[in-house]
């Protein structure tokens, strides 16, 4: 086969990029869906019986809702919008897990065809390089059948991040009605998004300023961006200022910071295991609380935000005996953890050969409490695991070269991409997953993507150049 064989053919690829990226994706998904034999075991993990169950209440009640052991409560420590997606396929199938998790491979097909064509809007080739690596990423696909909100977020979250690129790309105000509206539902969908979009209005005027010379227009932008977000998450804002007394979307908050925050810092600090520490700690508040005779968290009839300012409270008395320094180690190391920990190990089939558990081992360094996961473990997990680190180094070396050569490409759309990135590491704090860095792993694709596109490249410069050469030789042999 010839040069021009491969030209042709990358031609028609790149002509019908979103046709070919989709029909990747779609393939992959289904093959893996075919490849699971327990839907049940493979798809609830952790919090997942909260949204289906959660879907089925708000049938029952008919609002947005919890079962408790004397009926229905108003749910507070979840946000809406995935509960809403279930709710068609429980009123319809029920129990029928197979048409939920078809829906969200589609919905990850169609992240998968933003991200293409994000990167398209860059460069062509670099657009189906990113699709295809995203119809490919393992991440993804184990999260899309799993019952988890993840999917649905990431597409959204992707939305808006496509709609702030044109935005910066056009300087077109119109533009951030959409990323509004698009992220509003993606913080409807997982709160953690709660202050991109306020960042992002703040950064507005300055981006205007910087492309068109004028700051009156970016106010308009920030404004408008903030309205459509505002608009989206009005419904719930009005439950809860209305029931609640409180503009808080959710009363998860204290128990988020208590346990996952404090715990795992006081863990860290003291090297002992996470859920002793945690333990311990919601222990020294309940004590407390019961000397005032006041409720404790988790009682039925105190308000859940209040059991959330409680729970708050108490944070700071406990990380009034943690160092800055051990805050600082907690949050390095979750940091690691989100942008290099192998997508592999969350897929349940490699899940159901590990007997240890991360967050409670021990040690003062990320490195040694690696090494007590991994040692005295199953050894295929441990080979899954190993190989999962390899792969996951190199594709970190990738993405950061090819963070490097959008910068000197197309700095303000790369400089976003890394602002969203150092933002999630920071709200995540010592938490660390994959299924953290799904927020902003289709940013850490298309920079993969940017860097393998330069191999793809130097790869064809030294193909055609050795058939110069054997060409140069041919006619010059006598």
């Amino acid at each position: 086969m010839n040069s021009a064989f491969y030209m042709q053919l990358e031609a028609k690829l790149l002509e019908r990029s979103t046709l070919t990226v989709l029909i990747v994706a779609i393939s992959v998904r289904l093959l893996n869906l075919l490849a699971i034999d327990d839907l049940a075991t493979y798809s609830f993990l952790e919090d997942s019986p909260i949204y289906w169950n959660g879907a089925k209440a708000w049938i029952d009640s008919g609002y947005f809702s919890r079962l408790a052991e004397d009926g229905f409560l108003p749910e507070t420590e979840r946000v809406p919008l995935y509960h809403l997606f279930l709710i068609p396929f429980r009123w319809t199938f029920v129990d029928a897990l197979a048409p939920v998790l078809i829906a969200q491979s589609l919905v990850d097909c169609a992240t998968c065809v933003l991200i293409a064509k994000m990167a398209g809007l860059l460069c062509a080739r670099l657009g189906l390089i990113s699709g295809l690596l995203a119809a490919l990423w393992p991440n993804l696909i184990i999260h899309c059948q799993l019952i988890f909100g993840e999917t649905l977020f990431v597409f959204l979250f992707t939305a808006f991040i496509y709609s702030i690129i044109k935005f910066l790309r056009t300087g077109y105000s119109p533009q951030m009605v959409y990323a509004g509206l698009v992220c509003g539902l993606a913080i409807m969908t997982r709160p953690i998004a709660l202050f991109v979009p306020f960042l992002a209005a703040l950064a507005a005027p300055i981006v205007m300023w910087r492309l068109r010379g004028r700051w009156l227009p970016g106010f308009g932008a920030a404004a408008a961006l903030g309205i459509a977000t505002l608009l989206v998450l009005s419904p719930l804002l009005w439950r809860n200022a209305t029931q609640f007394g409180t503009l808080q979307l959710t009363s998860q908050s204290g128990s988020h910071f208590l346990h996952w925050v404090v715990g795992y810092a006081v863990a860290l600090e003291q090297e002992r295991p996470f859920e002793q520490v945690a333990y311990e700690i919601q222990n020294r508040l309940i004590d407390k609380l019961k000397r005032r005779g006041e409720r404790v968290p988790n009682d039925l009839k105190l308000d859940p935000f209040a059991s959330s300012r409680l729970q708050m409270a108490h944070v700071f008395e406990e990380l009034e005996h943690v160092s800055i320094s051990t805050l600082a180690r907690a949050w390095g190391a979750g940091a690691v953890l989100n942008l290099a920990a192998p997508a592999i190990v969350t897929d349940p089939r490699i899940r159901s050969l590990n007997n240890s558990s991360m967050i409670n081992t021990t040690g003062s360094s990320l490195a040694d409490r690696v090494f007590a996961f991994l040692n005295g473990n199953d050894p295929r997990f441990v080979v899954w695991t190993l190989a999962g680190i390899i792969l996951s180094g190199v594709s970190s070396i990738m993405q950061f070269a090819g963070m490097i050569v959008l910068l000197r490409k197309c700095f303000w759309p790369t400089v976003f991409g890394c602002l969203v990135i150092a933002y999630f590491l920071l709200i995540n704090g010592p938490v660390g997953a994959p299924k953290y860095r799904l927020p902003f792993e289709p940013i850490m694709i298309i920079f993969q993507a940017a860097s393998l596109s330069l191999v793809i490249a130097w790869f064809g410069k030294l193909i055609n150049r050795r058939r110069s050469d054997t060409a140069l030789s041919e006619k010059t042999r006598p």
